[in-house]
């Protein structure tokens, strides 16, 4: 096994502690245990460096925080949208990757679950999907708003309920937040913007 491997097999393995710690996360989708590993290319986006200089003092979550850090520049970052649809701003301070899924570095058909990066002073516009989605805080802490809720500031170890195409969205203000995403049903979900909120 390879320094890469091994250093994602870490990261699920801590992960699957996770869940098992979290009620929120487990009763929202359970964790397939026939995970393939998936060696796919890296793909650095630029919004990454700042998450790989963040430092997480809190013993209650730094083993994660310091895991996905050390994935990073192995994993397979992505950005979805383009800067004609959300701006380079956004662009700038935004990042992710799917862990487990049909693309990920563990390959399941059974859910999705991506990590998700911005940096401080980060608006994620209003947008939705078919698939039901739960965020979970890892470091940091953002305001979460999804029409028809209350809008919250999240902080580390909370967690988030989205509806199918419920629009949501997300704002940093002056910290950073770091997040697990999972996705159940309907895991081929386009993300849209939603306009006319």
């Amino acid at each position: 096994m390879t320094n890469k491997d091994q250093l994602f097999d870490n990261l699920k393995k801590e992960i699957f502690l996770l869940w098992s710690s979290h009620k929120n996360l487990n009763e929202f989708v359970k964790l397939p245990r026939n995970l393939k590993y998936n060696s796919i290319p890296n793909n650095k986006i630029e919004s990454v460096k700042i998450l790989e200089s963040w430092e997480e003092n809190d013993s209650s979550i730094k083993s994660i925080h310091k895991l996905i850090k050390q994935v990073s520049p192995y994993a397979n970052w992505r950005q979805t949208y383009e800067e004609k649809d959300i701006g380079k701003n956004f662009l700038d301070k935004f990042a992710y990757f799917e862990l487990f899924g049909p693309t990920g570095h563990f390959l399941t058909s059974e859910m999705s679950l991506y990590v998700i990066f911005f940096d401080k002073e980060t608006y994620y516009t209003w947008h939705n999907h078919e698939a039901e989605e739960l965020y979970f805080v890892i470091s940091g802490n953002a305001k979460f708003e999804s029409k028809g809720d209350r809008s919250e500031v999240l902080y580390k170890t909370r967690s988030r309920f989205h509806k199918s195409f419920q629009p949501h969205s997300l704002t940093t203000i002056n910290e950073k937040c770091l997040c697990l995403v999972a996705w159940r049903d309907k895991l081929n979900s386009e993300v849209r913007v939603v306009n006319n909120i």
